[in-house]
This record gives C-alpha cells, sequence and structure tokens, in this order.
C-alpha cells in the first residue's frame, strides 16, 4: 500500500547556474558533459551513443530524430523542450527532471529510469516497453498512446496526470499508484494487479473491466 505521505518527487543536484558552462556544440557518441548548460538549440539526427551528461541543465532545446542508445542523464534538468523521436533505447536516467515541454515518438524502450520527475509533460505515442521505472514520478502529464508493454514500474506516481490509450500488456507493477490520475486504457488490464486505485477510478474502469472479462451488464 502507497505511504499516506509520499516521497517528494526527485531533483537533480546542480550547481547554480554561473557555474554551469555553455554547451554550444553538438554532443557526440562517447562524450562526456557535464557542469554544462545548453539554451535555446535544436540538434537534429545527434548520434550520442554512450553519451553521458552529468548535473546538466537543457533549456528550450529540441531533439528532432537521432540516436541515444545507452546514454547515461545524471542529475539533469531538462525544461520547456522538446523531444520529437529520439532513440533512447536503454539509455540510463538518474536523479533527472523533465519540466513542461512535449517527447513525442521517443524510443524510451528498454530504458533503466530511476529516480526521475516528469512535471506538466505532454508525453504523445512515447514507447516504454521492456524499461524499467523505479521511483519515477509523473506529475500533471498528458499520456496519450503510451506504451508500458512489458516494463516494470516500482513505486511509480501519476498525480494529475490523464492517460489515453495507455498500453500496459504484460507489465509488472509493484506499488504503484494512480490515484488522483484519470485513466483510460486500450489493453494491459490484468497487469494492473499491484497498483492502488481510489473508488472514483473503479467506477470509471467498471465497463472496460466487465469487457476484459466477458461480462454483460444488463
Amino acid at each position: 500500500m502507497p505511504s499516506s505521505q509520499p516521497i517528494p518527487p526527485p531533483r537533480p543536484d546542480l550547481p547554480p547556474l554561473a557555474e554551469l558552462a555553455p554547451l554550444d556544440s553538438r554532443v557526440r557518441d562517447e562524450g562526456h558533459y557535464e557542469y554544462q548548460r545548453a539554451a535555446d538549440l535544436s540538434w537534429d539526427d545527434v548520434f550520442a551513443n554512450h553519451a553521458r551528461l552529468s548535473q546538466c541543465l537543457l533549456t528550450e532545446v529540441t531533439l528532432v530524430g537521432g540516436e541515444w542508445g545507452k546514454t547515461t542523464f545524471a542529475d539533469v534538468r531538462i525544461e520547456d523542450s522538446r523531444l520529437l523521436g529520439p532513440d533512447l533505447s536503454a539509455s540510463h536516467w538518474r536523479d533527472t527532471e523533465l519540466v513542461r515541454g512535449i517527447a513525442s515518438g521517443v524510443q524510451w524502450h528498454d530504458a533503466d529510469i530511476r529516480r526521475v520527475h516528469f512535471d506538466q509533460v505532454k508525453l504523445d505515442a512515447v514507447n516504454f516497453r521492456g524499461a524499467a521505472l523505479t521511483d519515477v514520478v509523473f506529475t500533471d502529464c498528458l499520456l496519450r498512446e503510451i506504451d508500458f508493454g512489458g516494463a516494470k514500474l516500482a513505486r511509480v506516481r501519476f498525480p494529475g496526470c490523464t492517460f489515453e490509450e495507455a498500453d500496459f500488456s504484460r507489465a509488472k507493477l509493484a506499488d504503484v499508484d494512480l490515484r488522483g490520475a484519470r485513466l483510460h486504457f486500450k489493453a494491459g488490464l490484468d497487469a494492473l494487479r499491484g497498483a492502488t486505485i481510489d473508488g472514483a477510478q473503479l467506477v470509471d474502469l467498471a465497463p472496460a473491466m466487465a469487457g476484459h472479462l466477458g461480462l454483460r451488464v444488463a
């Protein structure tokens, strides 16, 4: 059962803005970037596999396509940015915050995402298949056609979120708190074992659950 007093969302450990050096060049494969900031940039088709970003700030940055496989984001804040179809498969995320902005068509499958906060982000057709999400909070996010198929979610919360056509097929949930979210699933109702919902959500889900069980309500 989730705690009545949830742990606050994770926050990255960032130094003061004045101590962050400008990151003007494109991120590259196996590059290491620490104590840097990027603002108002557009990176199209960047190849940054196995790169590492640590204690960095990205503001109003647009990522279009590109490959970021197995890249590590540690103590990073990404705000007011757009992630449009980048391949972040098998990437590693630690103590990172994504604030506002858009994530559309992002390939986050098989990623390891720990202590991450998605705050007021619009996630559209994002692929979390096979990913592991631990101590993650989604706050006031729109999750449209999100695919959690085969993912492992542990101690994940969704306060104020809206789900549209979410797929939890074969996902494994442990201590997942869905209270306070608007729920609409297209698949994976069986996988909701291990999740906590409130009474109003149960009423909203009843027609879908009845259909899933083959029940007819007369």
